[in-house]
């Protein structure tokens, strides 16, 4: 069982052919994710995977306002939007980084952070960068 109770002995399949969680849908958001963010053709995800997701979702979610299924979109949805400029970063990497921005930073929405994150990932910005920028408080960052 995952920290948050689902069952993760078997991920394949669930969550194939989705792009989204849907509200009330029984897929664990952990599995979801793991399954989703696997490359087609590779393995699918195993249980250590989906566990770690589980995990980092869990810290995200005292972090972050956004409820674990809306982080394992929006995540997803970062993965897809990084994959499409060329840079792959695994939902782990990004979820682990953004937990360390939110307990940097304090209150910030997990989905502007991602939306900032790609912003600045697609003008050139290495991933330390972009979250040494984005774990600067805001007022920091205008003074000139």
């Amino acid at each position: 069982m995952s920290p948050s109770g689902a069952s993760i002995a078997s991920p394949r399949g669930a969550g194939a052919g989705r792009e989204w969680l849907d509200v009330g849908d029984a897929t664990a958001p952990e599995v979801f994710l793991a399954t989703r963010s696997t490359p087609k053709g590779a393995p699918p995800a195993s249980p250590e995977a989906v566990a770690e997701i589980a995990a980092l979702l869990g810290e995200a979610d005292v972090v972050f306002d956004e409820n674990r299924r809306m982080l394992a979109n929006r995540t997803l949805q970062l993965e897809r939007m990084l994959g499409e400029i060329s840079v792959v970063e695994t939902p782990q990497a990004l979820l682990a980084g953004f937990i360390a921005v939110g307990r940097a930073v304090g209150r910030i929405g997990y989905s502007d952070l991602c939306q900032h994150y790609f912003n600045l990932r697609a003008a050139g910005a290495h991933r330390a960068e972009a979250l040494a920028v984005l774990a600067t408080p805001a007022a920091e960052r205008r003074k000139p």
